[in-house]
């Protein structure tokens, strides 16, 4: 609150904008309104709950996806694509808020031949053997296509991202989870294929926990 010495526009009371004059017996005093918050609609709360919950995700895989994530239309920066995808699809309510559904969860798009028939299965506490079908005759793929694979641990909230694991040629190849994780934890595996000279990415496939 401000006190008005010799105002030249005489005496002042009353609401201007936001802020509010009053005369006392003190003199004449200037401030502001008071600021109101309003409390959010159920609808604005069950936005930001799931804006959230997709930021959470998606902040640790920015990098990753920046090198997987390649939209047919650059009209705006790929993270906004990124976030719109997951705010439509990837959720789910659950009890009061949501959660993410793995199987929805894209890792990488574009317009390359998504792997297909793949299967993976643990070789030891740390090795992953991958196989799947090349496809390499049909359209849009190429043989030198690179296969990358992202692995989530939940309980650390941390990801992995192993590049250029093999050519889609190939047809098999092994991975190896990070060490550091501990290896009876429970993990979610994501592949897909990329071209990252060219800016070029098919769509991820889950496969599922390990």
């Amino acid at each position: 609150m401000a006190r008005i010495i010799n105002n030249p526009l005489g005496e002042l009371s009353g609401k201007a904008g936001s802020v509010v004059f009053k005369k006392t017996k003190y003199g004449n005093y200037v401030s502001s309104l008071p600021n109101v918050t309003k409390k959010p609609s159920v609808l604005q709360q069950r936005q930001q709950s799931k804006m959230k919950m997709v930021m959470h995700f998606l902040t640790p895989l920015r990098w990753i996806l920046k090198n997987t994530y390649f939209p047919l239309q650059q009209n705006s920066p790929s993270f906004n694509h990124i976030k719109s995808y997951y705010l439509r699809h990837a959720l789910t309510p659950s009890g009061e808020g949501f959660q993410l559904v793995y199987s929805r969860c894209l890792m990488s798009y574009g317009d390359l031949r998504m792997p297909e028939q793949v299967v993976f299965q643990r070789e030891g506490m740390y090795e992953v053997l991958l196989t799947w079908e090349p496809q390499q005759e049909q359209a849009m793929a190429q043989p030198d296509d690179q296969l990358f694979v992202v692995v989530y641990q939940p309980d650390l909230h941390q990801f992995c991202f192993v590049e250029q694991v093999a050519e889609r040629q190939a047809g098999q190849a092994t991975f190896e989870l990070p060490e550091v994780w501990d290896a009876a934890a429970q993990f979610y595996i994501w592949v897909g294929y990329y071209r990252p000279e060219e800016q070029q990415a098919s769509l991820s496939v889950y496969l599922g926990s390990l």
